[in-house]
């Protein structure tokens, strides 16, 4: 045995090289194990408490003079079940805590932002997928570019899917937005045309707590923010430009 074996019974270091230095004399004062260890004078004290408080060892006194003892082996088996017991009340209150953690962690994750880019016609058609998941999604200035990019086909396709999954769609049309059929075939969705001032450069999406930007220039790019806060505020300006815009075709 050495303080090694001892430190595997979940001593630290220093208190392994006393606890060893007390087990070799049985009783000693603290000078003798300074003496034994080399260890400073208040490395050996502060250990030898720690030691008193775990069980492993007690003290007498000798005319006038405080000799430490080692208690018997079985104070080992003692001061592991402490240990144990212990463990086990850290086990039962972390299983308490974890609900309230889980619950903390998954409100942490919908509030953190993520940002994701799209490139070309497979990125936009990747988003447009996604958000055919969505139960219900707004839209705020539609322009015809999306078609020319995609092709009338790809559209019918896409919005034959909408019908049959009874997505809610609500479109925000620049006011020289054309080919409105597209909308009138499905009956889950309703559109309204921006004024001319309001017309918007890009496309915006929203769904799921996500705000899809979708940008046709040369080559398309899809901006993707997934946050929750984020999609409140653009939702609350849908709102607005809803109610600044004309129902229907115009």
């Amino acid at each position: 045995m050495d303080e090694i074996d001892l430190e595997k019974l979940g001593l630290n270091r220093n208190e392994a090289r006393v606890y060893y230095a007390l087990i070799q004399k049985k009783e000693a004062t603290a000078a003798e194990i300074i003496k034994i260890t080399g260890a400073h004078r208040g490395i050996v004290y502060d250990n030898l408490e720690r030691l008193i408080e775990k069980g492993l060892v007690s003290f007498v006194m000798k005319e006038g003079k405080k000799y430490f003892v080692a208690e018997e082996p079985e104070a080992i088996i003692d001061f592991l079940d402490l240990k144990k017991q212990a463990i086990d009340s850290e086990i039962k209150n972390a299983r308490k805590l974890m609900p309230e953690i889980s619950k903390y962690l998954k409100a942490q994750a919908e509030e953190k932002s993520d940002t994701r880019v799209f490139r070309g016609a497979k990125g936009v058609k990747k988003v447009l997928a996604e958000i055919l998941t969505a139960k219900e999604s707004w839209c705020i200035g539609m322009t015809n570019e999306s078609v020319n990019v995609l092709s009338t086909n790809y559209w019918e396709n896409y919005n034959a899917k909408v019908n049959d999954l009874k997505i809610k769609e609500h479109f925000l049309l620049n006011a020289d937005y054309k080919d409105t059929y597209f909308f009138d075939k499905i009956k889950t969705v309703d559109y309204r045309r921006l004024p001319p001032e309001l017309n918007q450069m890009t496309e915006i999406v929203l769904y799921n707590n996500s705000i899809a930007i979708f940008i046709f220039t040369r080559i398309p790019t899809v901006v993707v923010i997934d946050d929750k806060n984020l999609f409140q505020t653009f939702k609350q300006q849908f709102d607005l430009f809803w109610k600044m815009s004309k129902p229907g075709k115009g």
